[in-house]
């Protein structure tokens, strides 16, 4: 059975130091290690910009140089995505394509000839037809979608994934991840499939890198048997494709690797991220617009750098991701953080704040539209918590 695992790390700009310290330890750290120790073990990878410019000013110089080393011995293939992981189907195209470059450039800075990506690692996932064609235009050649974006349902049994499968009138070639196998531990997944008699001929794996140390803590060593089960064979999406027989032209779906069938058949198909039922996204959105427009409205001016820094970090996906409440049964705790929130609330504001050349009203406006977000949150949140006492008191 050929498996191939996506990897993808990812932490926000605004990530306390020593929490960024501790993950790099637990997961980047440990995976760079069985990778030494397996040689045979291949996978793809993604990290966002921002995350190795971060890596860097901490310090992790020699995880950086380990992961150069694994690309240049062909274990790790490396893929291109956004530098702040931004919802891309939610911004402008020219945020786009921005921040594609910046991704590029940042990458490019610090792993130097390894890093020539042909594949996208889509932030969340989310894909949209213009994002799409963006992508296409940044000269990459193939992407990665959650299932649902085939036909908008979850059944990864109507997969065959040892086809390569390429977007219709695009022409970037898709690789579908299955998501159940995605949503477990899975190293654990796998083993149970490998002591089955009949095995699949491929299987496609797509995760956060946290998950390999940090979300678990593997103590009963099960990838390691995994990767010395002589019937797994690790492949990287691109050998994949290299020897795929069969491809297929498929049209998909806008969808994001959370969505459900329901909301794509609501036209919400980012709903983590924006939904129109829920008040602090709409104002979120309003204020990041609003930065948006004041930063590209104001490229000469003489603070715009540091402007587009704060407004760049303000977009992660984070910022939207933890105000959408909802509940998984993987969490312990709803998608509901409002400090999570409001840092990143407040470096789209602090973005508007940093523009010398702007005028005191448009800068008042980015203020309140701020307290507005401020008041929903903590509003919300302590009427939550209130409940939740007289739950727990009754």
């Amino acid at each position: 059975m050929i498996w191939i695992n996506i990897l993808h790390i990812y932490q926000p700009p605004t990530l306390e130091k020593e929490l960024l310290i501790k993950i790099t330890k637990e997961a980047y750290l440990n995976i760079v290690n069985i990778l030494k120790q397996n040689s045979n073990y291949k996978i793809t990878l993604n990290i966002a910009g921002c995350l190795t410019e971060y890596l860097r000013q901490l310090g992790f110089n020699q995880l950086i140089e380990e992961i150069k080393a694994l690309v240049r011995k062909g274990q790790i293939e490396m893929t291109g995505t956004a530098a702040f992981h931004p919802l891309l189907p939610l911004l402008p195209i020219e945020e786009v394509e921005r921040q594609i470059r910046v991704n590029n450039d940042i990458n490019k800075r610090y792993f130097g000839e390894c890093y020539q990506p042909t594949g996208f690692y889509l932030p969340e996932m989310a894909y949209s037809p213009q994002v799409g064609r963006a992508i296409k235009r940044a000269g990459f050649k193939w992407i990665i979608l959650d299932e649902i974006a085939l036909d908008g349902e979850i059944n990864h049994q109507r997969f065959d994934y040892s086809k390569k499968y390429k977007i219709k009138k695009l022409g970037l070639n898709v690789i579908f991840r299955d998501r159940k196998l995605s949503r477990t531990f899975v190293p654990e997944a796998i083993e149970k499939i490998l002591s089955k008699d009949n095995l699949p001929e491929v299987a496609v794996t797509a995760t956060d890198g946290e998950l390999y140390g940090h979300k678990y803590v593997d103590q009963d060593r099960i990838l390691h048997r995994v990767l010395r089960n002589k019937n797994i064979i690790a492949k990287t999406v691109s050998e994949f494709f290299g020897i795929a027989k069969i491809e297929q032209k498929v049209e998909v779906f806008s969808s994001s690797w959370e969505s459900t069938p329901a909301e794509i058949q609501k036209a919400i198909p980012y709903a983590l991220w924006w939904h129109p039922n829920n008040k602090i996204h709409k104002h979120l959105w309003r204020l990041a617009k609003f930065a948006l427009k004041a930063n590209y409205d104001n490229l000469g001016d003489s603070n715009h750098f540091a402007s587009r820094l704060h407004m760049e970090k303000g977009l992660a996906s984070c910022t939207f991701w933890w105000a959408s409440g909802k509940d998984f049964k993987m969490f312990a705790d709803p998608a509901w953080n409002p400090e999570e929130v409001e840092k990143g609330a407040l470096e789209l504001l602090r973005s508007v704040r940093a523009l010398a050349g702007i005028p005191a009203k448009i800068k008042i406006k980015a203020e309140k539209i701020f307290l507005e977000i401020h008041r929903l949150m903590w509003e919300k949140h302590w009427k939550k918590n209130s409940l939740r006492n007289k739950e727990i008191v009754s």
